[in-house]
């Protein structure tokens, strides 16, 4: 199986673009969903609780992420502590993920491994090549206001903690792996058929 990192900052549309894998025969693990997983844990949220306390729990003793996004999303420091714990529990789970789908009858050729931090994770380095999609910061402003129903003070901050493109072009140039950029300010027609030209290159590349 080959790897495909798909990134991409907030409310850029990488969902959408795995769908649209996912269409094609591509397996999807999504790392937001594993974190849910986690964050279902009560063992691992008493971890986080321990971090930034017991405010950020809920009634079951899961992590209540919207309480715990008030915290770490206006204070970067508490956005280092939180990941730091994050990173290596989502990687360990991941890795298991990936084992239930290669023991399948006929695992997929292609498995893309979403995630908004792919790269400051340093998990790029396992893939064979990376695809960010990326808009405007208007659209991302956008979208989370009407898609996720954030104030704009709290869709704003949550814009302001992501990391730059710059940065991610750099971070794939450390790990040795290609990072190509997919814009996402057209039409779902627009996006379609330029995920449908990049699809048919991956699929070449895979056979060589």
């Amino acid at each position: 199986m080959k790897l495909l990192g798909l990134t991409g900052n907030i409310a850029c549309g990488k969902s959408t673009v795995a769908s649209l894998l996912r269409d094609r025969g591509a397996g999807v693990l999504d790392a937001d969903l594993l974190v849910h997983e986690l964050y279902s844990d009560t063992d691992f949220a008493t971890q986080v609780a321990t971090l930034f306390g017991k405010d950020v729990l809920n009634s079951l003793g899961m992590i209540d992420r919207t309480a715990l996004g008030k915290i770490v999303f206006s204070d970067a420091n508490a956005l280092r502590r939180l990941e730091l714990l994050v990173h290596p529990a989502v990687g360990k789970l991941r890795e298991e993920k990936l084992a239930e789908l290669a023991a399948r009858p006929e695992p997929p050729q292609v498995v893309i491994l979403e995630a908004v931090k792919l790269l400051e994770s340093g998990q790029g380095r396992d893939c064979h090549v990376v695809w960010c999609v990326r808009c405007q910061p208007e659209t991302q402003l956008q979208r989370l206001m009407e898609i996720r129903g954030l104030s704009k003070d709290e869709a704003q901050k949550r814009l302001d903690s992501q990391p730059s493109y710059e940065a991610k072009l750099q971070l794939a140039q450390e790990q040795d792996v290609p990072l190509v950029f997919i814009e996402n300010d057209g039409t779902p027609e627009e996006l379609q058929e330029r995920i449908g030209v990049l699809w048919s290159e991956l699929q070449s590349a895979v056979a060589v």
